[in-house]
């Protein structure tokens, strides 16, 4: 039989008990008459050794023994025979905590029927606690693998997606396809129900829209009337003034609170073109870094699949400008627009990704009237 397991407050609590206990029997036996000649007659030869107030005093303690061993047996039976142990708290509960309330554990009863629990469980699911809890535990145990949606870049990856809460870097030089990636990856998403947002810090947001409507059909227009998509833009050089003014006027400061973008909805992914526009507006590459690894953060918390882009050389030896970013990134992918004599092919690698295995090879596209078209099993100028 398992017995309850200890804490500080209950030794304390069974400690009081006890002794206010022990004070009233004491007090009753003082006051039986003749009460020490008895309990001297019960054990003589200790009386003349240790004498009777010790005898006294080993009485209560024997009594305060045996009362606290009736109490973890009373608690043990109460329990079934289990033995008790108490659930860690989650970040929601301690927050509840901390702010005065308990958020309870809701847990259905043992002997409930299949569909009663089912039942239950679905009515939880419907709160919002219930709600907060189930994304919390998403995003604890094994996350949520989303398809990048291009072409059959996810053949590519054992997981065949991405995993909620990544950020990757696509990087390549200019033409290599990196804007059309991102459009087709999202768009396809909002068709298939998720909310997604690309941030500009470059393009012009209509003549963006323009672009894709031309070339792939792809209408974002009507994706941002029904509330699927939000294509934004935002001025780097702003950006960059804003950060700068923060980390100068809380210099002394060990955590700094940048702005935010100022998001529509709760996004299910989220695309920036590009980090080298921001890169370019900062005057300090230090106060550009320190920028960086916040944002990387903050897109993390969002629980989305995040996409960051970057300018490099056609043949690029760093996948950055500033050199950093690939190692902050949970993937980094690269587009190469590669030449052999007067030939030049597009070509795809997955250069990292934390998530998931993945193939390791430099893998053929084109660019059609669908966006990418990406050959897994084809090599690279295979018909010069």
């Amino acid at each position: 039989m398992g017995f309850p397991k200890l804490s500080i407050k209950g030794i304390v609590i069974n400690v009081i008990i006890s002794m206010i206990v022990l004070s009233a029997l004491a007090a009753v036996l003082v006051s039986i008459p003749g009460i020490d000649t008895i309990l001297l007659g019960l054990a003589p030869e200790l009386s003349t050794l240790l004498g009777k107030e010790l005898i006294f005093a080993l009485v209560l303690i024997a009594g305060f023994v045996v009362i606290n061993v009736m109490v973890f047996v009373v608690k043990a039976k109460m329990s079934g025979g289990k033995e008790v142990n108490f659930a860690e708290l989650s970040d929601e509960e301690i927050a509840g905590l901390r702010g005065g309330k308990r958020v309870p554990k809701i847990e259905p009863d043992e002997t409930a029927e299949e569909h009663e629990v089912k039942g239950f469980t679905d009515e939880v699911g419907k709160t919002k606690e219930g709600k907060a809890l189930a994304r919390k535990k998403s995003s604890k145990g094994k996350r949520e693998i989303l398809p990048t949606r291009v072409s059959k870049f996810d053949e590519l990856i054992r997981n065949k997606g991405l995993e909620r809460g990544s950020t990757v870097l696509l990087s390549g030089g200019a033409g290599t396809g990196k804007t059309t990636f991102c459009m087709q990856s999202i768009y396809h998403a909002a068709m298939n129900g998720e909310k997604v947002i690309y941030i500009s810090l470059e393009e012009e947001v209509d003549k963006l829209k323009q672009h894709m409507m031309n070339n792939f059909n792809w209408d974002f227009e009507k994706l941002e009337r029904e509330g699927k998509a939000a294509i934004m833009k935002y001025d780097p050089l702003e950006i960059a003034r804003s950060v700068e003014a923060v980390i100068v006027s809380a210099k002394e400061k060990l955590e700094i609170d940048f702005e935010e973008f100022n998001l529509p909805f709760e996004p299910d992914r989220i695309v920036i073109d590009s980090l080298s526009a921001l890169s370019i507006a900062f005057g300090s590459t230090e106060n550009y870094r320190r920028y960086i690894r916040y944002l990387f953060e903050k897109l993390e918390s969002y629980n989305s699949i995040n996409i960051v882009l970057a300018e490099t050389e056609q043949n690029p030896k760093t996948y950055s400008r500033a050199g950093i970013e690939e190692f902050l990134a949970d993937g980094v992918i690269v587009l190469y627009n590669i030449q052999s004599n007067n030939n030049r092919e597009n070509a795809i690698e997955i250069l990292k990704l934390r998530t998931s295995k993945h193939v390791k090879k430099i893998v053929p596209f084109e660019i059609g009237a669908d966006g990418l078209e990406i050959y897994p099993d084809q090599e690279i100028f295979r018909n010069v």
